[in-house]
C-alpha cells in the first residue's frame, strides 16, 4: 500500500513519479511546476494523470506537491461550530486541571509559606504600530507588488505563576493565538497591457503558544497595586499552513488571486516582552491586570507567497513574513 502520491519510477531510478487523481490537483500542480521552471513529462492513464520530475528536481517538485494539497485541502473538522466548541472544550478542561492543582494540598501548602501560586485568564487584542515592528511585509516579484498589512488580532489563554522573595516571579500556561492580515496584490504586465488591483481582506493563520517568563513585581502602595515587568521566551507551534483564492470576474479576462503563508519550521521560539498595572487577587476577591505585550519570533518562522494567473498569463512573488505582534493584554487574577 502507497501512503503517499509520488514513488520512484519502476523503469528509470533517475526520475519520481507524482500521480493526481484529481484533474484540478494536477492541472494546478503543472502550473506550479512551469512557475518553478522544473521540467516534467506528464501521462494519463487509468483516471490517474502522472507526472515524471528528474530526481535533481525532487526536493522542488515534493514542496509544490505540498503546495497544491494545501490549496486544495479541507478543514479537519469541517463544522465552524464544532472547532470552536472542541477549542472551547479544550480550554475549560485545562483551566480545570489547573484549578484542581492550585487547590491541593501541595499548592496550599505553598501558599501558606508564603510562597502563592497564581492563576490568570488572559485575553489580548492585536494593535497593529508601526513603531513597535508590527509592520506591512512587501511581496514583489514576477509582474506582482503585494502588501501583507496586519491587522487586529486576538488571544486566548490561562497563565500561571508563582511568586518568590523579593518581588520575582515564574510563569508559564498555554494560549491560542489568531493572526489576521489584509492582502492587497497589484499585478502588472506592461507587454500584455494587464493591470489590476485586489484585496484579499481576510488572510487568518492559527497558533499555539507556551509561554516561559520571569519578571519582577512592585508594589505601589495603594489599593493592592503593583507594577508588573516579565520577560522570557515561547514555544509556539502554528496548526497548519493559509491559503486564500479569489476568482475576480471583469470586463477583461477573468483572473485567479491567490495568497499562501507558509511555515519554515513547525516550531518556532518568540522573544517575549510584557509590561502592566496589576492588581492583586485578595482572600476571595479576583484581581485583574491590564498591560502591554510585545513579541517577535527568532529567525524567519514563515514565509508569504501571491500569485496571480489568467489563462497562460501568471505571476509568482515570495518573502519573509513578519510575525511580530504587539497589543492590549487584559487579565482576569483568580483567588489564591
Amino acid at each position: 500500500m502507497r501512503w503517499v502520491n509520488h514513488y520512484t519510477h519502476p523503469g528509470d531510478t533517475r526520475y519520481h513519479v507524482f500521480v493526481f487523481r484529481e484533474t484540478h490537483y494536477a492541472s494546478r500542480f503543472q502550473e506550479r511546476c512551469e512557475d518553478e521552471c522544473i521540467p516534467f513529462e506528464r501521462h494519463e492513464e487509468d483516471g490517474n494523470v502522472m507526472f515524471g520530475i528528474a530526481k535533481v528536481h525532487f526536493k522542488e517538485a515534493l514542496r509544490m506537491n505540498h503546495l497544491v494539497y494545501a490549496e486544495f485541502r479541507s478543514h479537519f473538522i469541517p463544522s465552524r461550530n464544532w472547532r470552536w466548541g472542541l477549542l472551547l472544550f479544550t480550554a475549560a478542561i485545562i483551566g480545570l486541571a489547573l484549578v484542581g492543582w492550585l487547590t491541593s494540598t501541595t499548592a496550599h501548602g505553598q501558599v501558606e509559606a508564603g510562597l502563592p501560586w497564581e492563576l490568570d485568564v488572559v485575553a489580548r487584542v492585536h494593535v497593529p504600530t508601526d513603531a513597535l515592528g508590527m509592520q506591512p511585509t512587501q511581496v514583489a516579484g514576477g509582474g506582482i507588488d503585494a502588501t501583507w498589512s496586519p491587522r487586529f488580532g486576538s488571544e486566548l489563554g490561562l497563565r500561571i505563576h508563582r511568586r518568590l522573595k523579593e518581588g520575582w516571579t515564574l510563569g508559564g500556561g498555554i494560549e491560542w493565538i489568531r493572526r489576521e492580515h489584509a492582502v492587497i496584490v497589484a499585478f502588472a504586465n506592461d507587454t500584455l497591457d494587464i493591470s489590476s488591483v485586489d484585496t484579499l481582506s481576510q488572510m487568518r493563520s492559527l497558533a499555539y503558544r507556551i509561554p516561559l517568563l520571569a519578571g519582577i513585581r512592585i508594589p505601589i502602595g495603594y489599593n493592592d497595586l503593583e507594577i508588573q515587568a516579565s520577560g522570557g521566551l515561547g514555544l509556539e507551534w502554528k496548526t497548519s499552513e493559509t491559503v486564500v483564492s479569489q476568482l475576480v470576474q471583469g470586463p477583461g479576462a477573468d483572473h485567479v488571486v491567490q495568497a499562501y503563508q507558509g511555515r519554515t519550521r513547525f516550531i518556532s521560539v518568540p522573544v517575549m516582552a510584557e509590561v502592566g498595572i496589576q492588581r492583586r487577587a485578595k482572600g476571595g476577591r479576583p484581581g485583574w491586570y491590564v498591560g502591554w505585550f510585545w513579541s517577535s519570533p527568532l529567525g524567519r518562522d514563515a514565509w508569504a507567497e501571491n500569485t496571480w494567473a489568467s489563462g497562460s498569463i501568471s505571476g509568482l512573488a515570495r518573502n519573509y513574513l513578519s510575525l511580530v505582534v504587539t497589543g492590549l493584554d487584559v487579565r482576569l487574577v483568580l483567588p489564591e
